[in-house]
């Protein structure tokens, strides 16, 4: 059910890769941390959206850019930041590449499968994961090599900090 190369819906898209994906990396992906309360939370949230497009007076182009946390963007999307994306042999980088073609900011994750130099280099919209974890020390240099490596901005993710439970 795909309309000019995209997944119509993201329940199409989970199924595919369900059916595709090996289980541990399908798990990975769909895992929440201990209950799963903020997955349901946002799934519900999400589900209460509305859209109400206003057919009279369109143009005749339509333009989805914006800024993300002061980049810009083809449509106001951030690649995820998701870790260990070595189902493909080239990972975080061939994301990165296919994004950086959209005109799509790349959000890395410190559990990536390829450094943050390889995927910055691949698209210079690249945004740094990092976990709120270890000395003041260590969140600086990583901040740091983020920044030298060429990262434009960082994504602080805070539910590890004080909890390993996930699914």
């Amino acid at each position: 059910m795909m309309a000019h190369g995209w997944f119509e819906t993201v329940a199409e898209a989970q199924r595919r890769a369900k059916k595709r994906l090996p289980k541990s990396v399908y798990g990975a992906l769909v895992a929440g941390s201990e209950r799963g309360t903020t997955v349901e939370d946002n799934t519900k949230a999400y589900g209460e959206l509305g859209f109400a497009p206003h057919v009279a007076g369109l143009h005749g182009e339509r333009d989805l850019s914006t800024t993300v946390m002061g980049q810009p963007t083809s449509m106001p999307v951030l690649i995820s930041p998701t870790g260990v994306q070595a189902v493909h042999p080239d990972g975080e980088v061939a994301v990165a590449r296919a994004a950086a073609a959209r005109g799509i900011p790349m959000g890395l994750s410190s559990f990536a499968s390829k450094s943050i130099e390889e995927v910055a280099a691949a698209n210079p919209q690249t945004f740094f994961q990092m976990y709120w974890v270890g000395t003041r020390d260590v969140l600086v240099q990583r901040m740091e090599r983020a920044r030298a490596a060429g990262a434009v901005g960082l994504i602080m993710t805070l539910d590890w900090s004080f909890s390993n439970g996930r699914d």
